[in-house]
């Protein structure tokens, strides 16, 4: 298939696709739950108490707090915390590498679901900070995804049309709102996954 040559803005999520997640049973652990990984993460996703905080609307603690009480786990809230705050691994190998590839003509972005105990070592230890142009985090936005304002915020941010930004994202649900808006939006899996869409588009330095 012939891919048209506007693209403007390559749209990186972070968690899975960049970012090493781990196993999903710390997941189930965390949440109380069973069954596929695409269901305990729309469990995840689904959550109020995940969206106040991804949002930058309640605290750590209070997060913590509430989200053992919506889950009915017994889990010690402290012992939550610590795990919650070490959840992240690390970037997947070559993770880095991959994003300084992307052309310089293109603007380099990220678009996460994210939050106020997560992002310091995202930016920090994982070294991410000063690698994008701009940066749309939940938490700092007042926004989450698959809510189409989060979309609307980065579109009008970056001043570009939506069929201009290509888009990389590992939930389904987050890339069926980018594509109803008009984003060239792809579900991907880690680094070679994420890297095969961007070669596809011709985005990347040879």
């Amino acid at each position: 298939m012939k891919q048209e040559s506007t693209i403007r803005v390559v749209l990186f999520d972070l968690g899975n696709v960049l970012v090493d997640l781990g196993d999903v049973s710390e997941m189930h652990r965390m949440l109380n739950t069973e069954g596929e990984e695409s269901d305990v993460w729309l469990k995840w996703l689904s959550s109020p108490t995940v969206a106040a905080f991804d949002s930058g609307k309640i605290s750590f603690d209070k997060f913590a707090k509430d989200l053992l009480a919506e889950v009915g786990s017994n889990i010690d809230k402290d012992v939550f915390k610590a795990s919650f705050k070490a959840w992240p691994r690390g970037l997947f190998d070559g993770a880095l590498e991959l994003v300084a590839a992307v052309k310089p003509e293109y603007h380099r972005a990220i678009l996460s679901n994210t939050n106020a105990a997560h992002w310091p070592r995202l930016m920090d230890e994982m070294a991410l900070a000063g690698k994008f142009h701009s940066y749309y985090a939940s938490h700092q936005v007042g926004f989450v995804k698959p809510d189409a304002a989060i979309y609307y915020h980065v579109i009008e941010s970056l001043k570009v049309s939506p069929d201009q930004i290509l888009f990389i994202d590992d939930n389904q649900v987050n890339i069926d709102t980018a594509c109803a808006l008009g984003m060239k939006a792809h579900r991907v899996k880690g680094i070679e996954q994420a890297r095969q869409v961007l070669e596809q588009y011709k985005v990347l330095s040879s």
